[in-house]
């Protein structure tokens, strides 16, 4: 327990060597008053698919679209992810992978699942990336994924709004052009934003998610790398009620999953600094306990655990799409 919360807090003293020097704050001011139409995707997303190589049975390349629900700024507004399609993709299962906070690559997800599915599986794989990330981080922004989570409240809201949204159009797409399944996996953040779709979008087959957010205003007010974001909030007298029930849209555990609680799996960390393993019993219990695994390690599990994770990951996968 000890080694693995000394590595989490190293972590995360690297974390906050970079941090949001502007600042963010702005009141609350939506009306939220139907969570089924905050989240609605009205159409599939018209997405286009630019396949540039090929890696044994796989055509690679990038697949690209306008947000469905536009923030304004037209650099986070414009999607881009990696996509890797088998040759002989037709009814293949497609994966997927939605990432983590503040990364700005895909790489800790690739060196956990990509080389053993693309080797032993051959399933399609699409990397998604979330708002104000990657290449959709705007020019003034001081690291990748400053603007999605910060101390502008409604900004939060709509960043989580327009994840949702623009993956369920993916999603959508993937159903009424491919014959395989649709899986989602969600690490951190991304285990966040997975949660939030399982409750609002049936058309999923399988979600994991592993070392996932649940509430984000706990996490914000209660974990290290919150503190900052909760500092500015204070400074503007926001309590931690007020920011439960602003963010209260945002929350999974506020409804059950859509998706079959069978096909549902959860990791998490027991001595997660980044993520507290109460806030993450929390959902598992309000969603009836589905399939759980508890690895005894704190965040970096996502590097230390990596084999245990992709083992655990697609054996559920494979369970569950054989039936």
């Amino acid at each position: 327990m000890f080694f693995s919360k000394v590595i989490d807090r190293l972590a995360l003293y690297d974390l906050h060597r970079k941090r949001s020097t502007a600042k963010h704050f702005s009141s609350f001011s939506a009306d939220i008053t139907d969570r089924e139409e905050f989240y609605k995707a009205h159409a599939a997303a018209d997405v286009s698919i630019n396949l540039s190589g090929s890696d044994a049975d796989y055509k690679i390349g990038t697949f690209s679209y306008e947000s469905l629900f536009p923030s304004g700024n037209l650099v986070n507004d414009t999607l881009e992810g990696e996509v890797y399609l088998n040759e002989d993709e037709i009814d293949k299962p497609n994966i997927i992978f939605v990432h983590g906070w503040r990364m700005d690559s895909y790489d800790r997800i690739k060196k956990i699942f990509h080389r053993r599915i693309m080797k032993d599986l051959g399933w399609n794989m699409y990397y998604y990336s979330l708002p104000y990330h990657f290449e959709r981080e705007p020019e003034h922004s001081l690291y990748s994924g400053e603007l999605m989570i910060s101390a502008d409240i409604d900004r939060t809201v709509e960043s989580a709004r327009q994840a949702i949204v623009d993956l369920r159009g993916l999603i959508h797409w993937i159903k009424e052009n491919k014959a395989g399944p649709v899986v989602i996996v969600g690490v951190s953040l991304g285990g966040w934003i997975t949660n939030l779709i399982a409750t609002l979008e049936s058309q999923i087959d399988v979600v994991v998610s592993i070392f996932y957010a649940n509430r984000l205003s706990y996490s914000i007010w209660n974990t290290i790398p919150g503190k900052f974001i909760r500092e500015e909030l204070e400074q503007h007298g926001v309590t931690y009620e007020e920011l439960v029930r602003y963010w209260e849209i945002t929350d999974p555990s506020q409804a059950a999953p859509k998706v079959n609680k069978d096909n549902i799996l959860l990791i998490s960390a027991k001595h997660d600094q980044y993520i507290h393993l109460d806030d993450a019993n929390y959902l598992w219990e309000s969603w009836g306990k589905p399939e759980r695994h508890l690895y005894n390690c704190g965040h970096a599990g996502i590097v230390l655990c990596r084999k245990k994770m992709a083992s655990d990951t697609l054996s559920f996968i494979q369970k569950k799409l054989k039936r």
